[in-house]
């Protein structure tokens, strides 16, 4: 996306405001809600319930009936409804959401995600709490841009709201079971009702299986890329006998265990000289992949209604601990292996204070506070290719504890400085202070005479990152249908430190200094809805990370400069048929001087890659990042990666559902389509592992023969069959991606009651 193109769009935008208030204030007026207009959708995205139409903030919400309409079942599939968000893997079990080109793509003890993932009103900090079921979820906002204010620290690129059904006092439920292609079969369920006057609960739960992998590991005859997961969340609900105090108390638990990651060399030809048999999907490896997460929590939010203030206090426990071992050198000889245990726990607790009613003046007060450790224990690479092939084997054990003590507090408000016109304003102050204890084993195992032990001395860090953080929005409502706005905000991202790292490095905050214009506009008796934005952000000290024989490196880049535009359109054609469109044109480019430690440089061949770092060019001279080309083997040399674009982040997504409903008979037909369209990215700064533009299709058929009581869906994602990745890694192994699911499909049969 050009400067010109940017320019051109931002004036679009402003000159539009007027246009389409002058062509639509008088079909607003007469807007009749029963007569097939769009429903109004309420968001908690500035910590009350508001219109989403009213609130100056880029948002997609996703409703319960469009998620169930779509096929939608986990968040990793979320980014085909919101065009804005990128969704990535890594190791199969880490959550890395991305919005408008913010985000990570490393983990670890301390590692945080800057788009920030709440559940319920609970903060998630490991990013292995970005991946989850959808199957009891009321609504998911996703709130982009900067959340500096109200959401704080980690909520840089903005922000993955999750709702989940409260319970209810009469008592119903729902179920569904499903089979599909390569034997995968489940379903779900979820019960509420009231257990006594004023006391409901709720419990849901998924389970689901896969016998059949995408692929073979053809060393060991065994499949590859299965699993099971199962999941479930329990509820219970207090109501006091005025209505004015309410307890929600909450606990949920999942289980993933699957043949994961699965990974291939791009050329397929081995850091022996061999070729890798199999199709796109197989492995040739010592062993099979293993991957295991399980992870858990509980909260207690409590709210209190004083008339014209609202409290609410939100308490919570979590832990996740993720297993994760494979074979990087993708051959049957052992040469490199790893492993890695993950523990992550944290405890938080947020206060508000929130005013009520419809007022000039509306405020919100709070104070956060967060707790949090995180483990490797261990993590472990081996093999005689740590030694150069100068001994049999050798192995690098490290463990790792990061801790974090979080303290903010928060408040923002809007004045009605006219009866159409607002001014927020919100501050936020964070002092992070994080500890951190590591230490490293190196056993070798010479090809004679004794093993050699080195244990380096332990070491240990702490540092405090405060920082400021502030929103400032100007929203004007030209008409009844169109509102417009303009806002400045500032995101941070916390320090830390960098967990593989022997001694300890330091890793400065993120920050981001985020200008946006837009309007949100409900047309033609608010039968379309068209909300439009445009962006410029500052993006500073991004924590960029490169794999070096195994582990994980992060280490700070100067920054980038992103901007563009993005546009969401619903529209309901006829009262059975209605049309979702949306686009998200980025240009994210990294600031001049970004001069990368180690980065992969291509080789001829990846029987070289056995050579020290550096060897092939001469030391540490910094040459020129060559994009575009994948390589089979790669050494490791300073590169300059100056104005070559943002990891994971597509120039140009589309996305286009269509939900219609036909009636036949006493029973209805549904038909939902949806068609995603990835212009493609990079996934190295070094901009040389490249995803090429790719589009998948998904198709719903659900017929219901009477109401809503039961129904049978045939369902299929991915059609086209489309070959595309989760993961691309420049090892010094040889490039490696990790594949995304072919086409599925399957039936679906469910019941309500």
């Amino acid at each position: 996306m050009s400067k010109n193109a940017l320019f051109h769009a931002s004036a679009w935008t402003a000159t539009a405001f007027a246009a389409v208030a002058a062509a639509t204030s008088a079909a607003a007026q007469t807007a009749d809600p029963a007569n097939g207009a769009l429903s109004e959708i309420v968001v908690t995205a500035q910590k009350r319930s508001e219109s989403a139409q009213n609130v100056p903030i880029a948002i997609n919400s996703i409703g319960i009936k469009q998620l169930s309409a779509s096929g939608i079942t986990t968040s990793t599939e979320l980014k085909e409804l919101s065009p804005a968000l990128n969704f990535n893997t890594n190791l199969g079990g880490f959550g890395q959401p991305r919005i408008r080109g913010i985000g990570t793509n490393a983990t670890g003890p301390g590692i945080e995600n800057p788009v920030a993932t709440y559940v319920d009103g609970v903060y998630i900090g490991a990013s292995t709490g970005a991946i989850f079921s959808l199957q009891d979820v009321q609504q998911i906002d996703v709130l982009k841009g900067p959340q500096g204010t109200l959401f704080g620290r980690n909520a840089t690129g903005g922000v993955i709201q999750v709702t989940s059904l409260a319970p209810s006092d009469d008592f119903h439920g729902s179920m569904q079971a499903y089979y599909g292609n390569y034997q995968s079969w489940g379903g779900s369920g979820y019960l509420t009702g009231g257990l006594a006057q004023g006391l409901s609960a709720s419990l849901a739960g998924v389970y689901n299986t896969q016998g059949k992998g995408f692929g073979k590991n053809l060393f060991t005859g065994n499949d590859v890329q299965k699993g099971t997961n199962f999941a479930f969340r329990g509820k219970l609900r207090y109501t006091s006998d005025d209505g004015n105090s309410i307890i929600t108390a909450s606990g949920d638990y999942s289980s993933n265990i699957a043949t994961d990651p699965t990974f291939r060399l791009y050329q397929g030809l081995t850091i022996l000289g061999t070729t890798m048999p199999g199709g796109p999907y197989d492995i040739y490896t010592q062993h099979d992949p293993q991957l295991r997460v399980h992870q858990g929590g509980g909260s207690v939010n409590i709210t209190h209604d004083f008339a014209d203030v609202e409290l609410v206090n939100i308490a919570a426990w979590r832990k996740s601990r993720l297993f994760t071992a494979f074979d990087p050198d993708e051959t049957p000889v052992n040469l490199l292996n790893f492993s890695e245990v993950q523990v992550d726990e944290q405890f938080t607790n947020e206060l508000q204070l929130v005013s009520r009613g419809k007022k000039r003046f509306n405020w919100v007060l709070g104070g956060f506070l967060m707790w949090s450790d995180g483990k490797y224990d261990p993590i472990q690479t081996q093999g005689p290719l740590l030694c150069g092939f100068a001994c049999t084997n050798q192995i690098v054990t490290q463990t790792v504890d990061q801790s974090l003590h979080s303290y903010a507090a928060f408040a923002q408000g809007t004045y009605a400085i006219g009866p159409s016109t607002n001014v927020t304003v919100g501050l936020r102050y964070t002092s992070d202070h994080r500890k951190m204890n590591e230490g490293q084993v190196i056993t070798t195992i010479p090809f004679s005479g004794t093993n050699t032990v080195v244990t380096p001395a332990a070491q240990a860090a702490a540092k405090t990152f405060p920082k400021l953080t502030w929103r400032l929005s100007l929203d004007h409502r030209f008409s009844d249908s169109i509102m417009g706005y303009a806002s400045y905000n500032r995101g941070f991202k916390s320090g830390s430190f960098q967990p593989d790292s022997f001694p300890i490095q330091v890793l400065l905050p993120e920050t981001v200094d985020a200008f946006e214009a837009g309007f949100k506009a409900d047309l033609f008796d608010h039968k379309v809805r068209l909300n439009v934005s445009g962006f410029y952000y500052n993006y500073r000290n991004i924590q960029a990370n490169q794999i070096i024989q195994g582990v994980l490196y992060v280490y700070d880049a100067p920054g980038s400069i992103n901007y563009g535009l993005d546009a969401d359109l619903v529209a309901r054609i006829t009262p059975n048929l209605i049309f979702n469109a949306g686009v998200a044109a980025l240009h994210a480019r990294y600031k001049s001087g970004f001069n990368t430690p180690f980065w992969s440089v291509p080789i001829p061949n990846a029987f070289s890659n056995a050579n020290p770092f550096f060897t092939a060019l001469g030391g540490n001279s910094v040459i020129q990042c060559v994009p575009g080309t994948n390589y089979n083997g790669t050494v490791f040399a300073p590169c300059d990666a100056s104005h070559n674009r943002l990891q994971n982040t597509p120039e140009l997504v589309l996305n286009s559902s269509v939900d219609y409903t036909i009636h036949i008979g006493a029973g209805t037909v549904n038909l939902n389509g949806i068609v995603y369209y990835n212009g493609g990215y990079f996934d190295d700064p070094q901009n040389r592992l490249r995803q090429p533009a790719y589009t998948l299709l998904d198709a719903n058929i659900t017929w219901r023969p009477r109401g809503d009581a039961f129904f049978i869906k045939a369902w299929g994602k991915n059609l086209s069959n489309t070959f595309y990745t989760l993961q691309q890694n420049a090892l010094d192994t040889g490039d490696s991606r990790g594949a995304a699911p072919p086409r599925t499909y399957g039936l679906t049969i469910g019941t309500k009651f």
